[in-house]
């Protein structure tokens, strides 16, 4: 795998990001209070969607031409949210490289500070039919004619909304535990506050998780060292982090002998992802409320197992409309599908390249693309055995 001499740099001087991971434009993640309602008289924001492929992990011209799109002056926050392929383990630097690719182009084209403006999702596996690459999600404050229509009534009706944050770093010794789930809430609450939504306006979240690493040299407790090594036990953290701030679950200790472990404990608006790269939990909550972008609108289902194609027929509506689509695969604890024995959970492939795999599958025949966020795990994110869907239309 070779990594330019500039995506080089970036990681030396960067894992910059990742020390000032909690702040959120340069304020701490989490440090100024927020309510459970809409925040009144939120500016009108326009927000842009743009596709981009990758060739290969260290491919970021389509981010390049994606962000030659934009006019950065305008831009108040930007996520980079891509599928990159790799072998998905645990010492795979294939999102690393992305990352850093990635981390050069931003530069190239705003410095540093489009950069710290930027919270980047990027989850490794492409198995089956997955198109590698993503959608560049940006916010901006609306251009004088925006503004003008929006005097006029035009531009009042409900639309898209979209938020980002980060929490504060979670330790190694806090991760898989009550602290990891309380800084995944935080970071959900902080993006729920910059997007100007209350929990119930939000249609989904997107959520990034840092891995409790083998090799650790910190003291564990039984219950967490069951999950060393468990890139499910950090997307069930912050799934769980991330219903508690919606409201979907009540607020209270979840400590690790519960992750991973109770079923019943669940949300369904989160899509969470775990990364060896992130030291903190990343979110991006999208919703609708008036002043948002009126030309886009975003919805969620639960299928209640990977072969409901009836919900996710439902929840596309015309596919022409899809612009973005992303998918969490989850299969129940036994492996069993409707009443059927399978052996994702007990063959030598890893459970999750095999989801991956089969969701594609149904997303490709369903939908007609090969272009979608295609997740496998859904810990904690729906109820065991169920998958979560999203899509964003263009209206």
């Amino acid at each position: 795998m070779q990594w330019p001499d500039e995506a080089k740099e970036t990681i030396m001087a960067g894992r910059g990001r990742a020390a000032d991971a909690a702040r959120v434009h340069g304020q701490p993640a989490g440090s100024r209070r927020t309510t459970d309602t809409a925040i009144a008289g939120q500016p009108s924001r326009e927000v842009r969607i743009i596709p981009f492929e990758m060739a290969s992990a260290g491919d970021a011209s389509g981010v390049r031409d994606a962000l030659r799109a934009l006019p950065l002056a305008r831009v108040l926050q930007l996520a980079v949210v891509a599928k990159v392929e790799g072998t998905a383990t645990l010492n795979d630097a294939s999102r690393e490289l992305a990352s850093a690719c990635i981390g050069v182009e931003l530069r190239r084209a705003g410095g540093e500070a489009l950069a710290a403006r930027t919270l980047e999702i990027l989850s490794v596996g492409c198995e089956g039919v997955i198109t590698p690459g993503g959608w560049l999600f940006a916010s901006l404050r609306p251009d004088a004619r925006a503004k003008a229509a929006s005097l006029r009534g035009e531009a009042g009706a409900e639309g898209l909304a979209i938020g980002q944050a980060r929490s504060a770093p979670v330790a190694m010794r806090d991760r898989a535990g009550p602290h990891h789930v309380q800084a995944a809430e935080r970071a959900v609450r902080a993006a729920m506050r910059e997007a100007g939504l209350d929990s119930k306006s939000v249609s989904f979240v997107l959520i990034k998780s840092p891995v409790l690493m083998p090799g650790t040299t910190v003291t564990l407790d039984a219950a967490q060292r069951r999950h060393v090594g468990s890139t499910g036990a950090s997307r069930g953290a912050a799934a769980l982090g991330a219903a508690i701030a919606l409201g979907e679950i009540p607020r209270g200790p979840i400590d690790a002998s519960r992750l991973c472990a109770e079923g019943s404990l669940h949300g369904s608006r989160t899509l969470s992802f775990s990364g060896t790269e992130t030291e903190c939990c990343e979110a991006v909550v999208i919703g609708h409320r008036p002043g948002g972008d009126p030309r886009w609108r975003a919805s969620t289902t639960v299928l209640r197992d990977l072969l409901d194609s009836a919900a996710l027929s439902t929840l596309a509506g015309d596919p022409g409309s899809l612009h973005a689509v992303f998918f969490k695969a989850g299969i129940a604890a036994g492996g069993r599908l409707r009443g059927a024995r399978t052996t994702v959970l007990s063959s030598e492939l890893p459970a999750d390249k095999q989801l991956r795999a089969a969701a594609s599958g149904v997303v490709g025949a369903v939908l007609g693309t090969t272009r979608a966020f295609i997740s496998g795990g859904a810990e904690h994110q729906a109820a065991p055995g169920a998958c979560l869907a999203a899509v964003i239309r263009a209206v």
